[in-house]
């Protein structure tokens, strides 16, 4: 696992990465922190790499605007687009949770081809996007195994 701050145009980010394959970018939700992705990480880690920034605002990032939502989901989906660009990631998959699942939608509809697959956790993909999408309740049955099956399967199909 490798921990960098890397700097955007008016923003730094705490950002974590792991793990080699296909990228695969995790958004945290509201008052959280990319540590909340600690136990999805590694499993994901063995088949991608995986990228997860605290969004701007949160963490070890530093927010450098004043707007209120939904401007700063739009600046923070503009955020991870950059990052996942200067890490020379052209696609890539992106889960994300709560407030981060917003952010994903939002990246998905502004730049579907970007985005391979988006899975939305504990939030709604509002427009919905026109890229295969998995939509997941925390409270539900145990989501691990079926996010890493659903990333999993347009890599196989891509293949075939």
């Amino acid at each position: 696992m490798f921990e960098d701050r890397i700097d955007l145009w008016d923003v730094t980010l705490r950002v974590r990465r792991e793990g080699s394959g296909p990228p695969v970018l995790l958004l945290h939700g509201h008052a959280g922190t990319l540590d909340v992705w600690d136990e999805l990480a590694p499993a994901l880690a063995t088949g991608h790499t995986v990228v997860r920034p605290d969004l701007r605002g949160y963490g070890g990032s530093v927010r450098t605007t004043d707007e209120a939502w939904p401007a700063l989901v739009h600046e923070m989906a503009l955020d991870c687009l950059a990052l996942m660009h200067s890490l020379g990631h052209d696609t890539f998959d992106v889960v994300g949770q709560d407030l981060g699942g917003h952010v994903a939608a939002r990246l998905a509809a502004e730049h579907p081809t970007k985005i391979d697959r988006l899975v939305v956790i504990d939030a709604v993909a509002l427009p919905p996007p026109a890229r295969p999408t998995l939509v997941l309740w925390s409270d539900g049955p145990p989501f691990t195994e079926t996010l890493i099956a659903f990333l999993a399967d347009g890599r196989a199909a891509q293949a075939r």
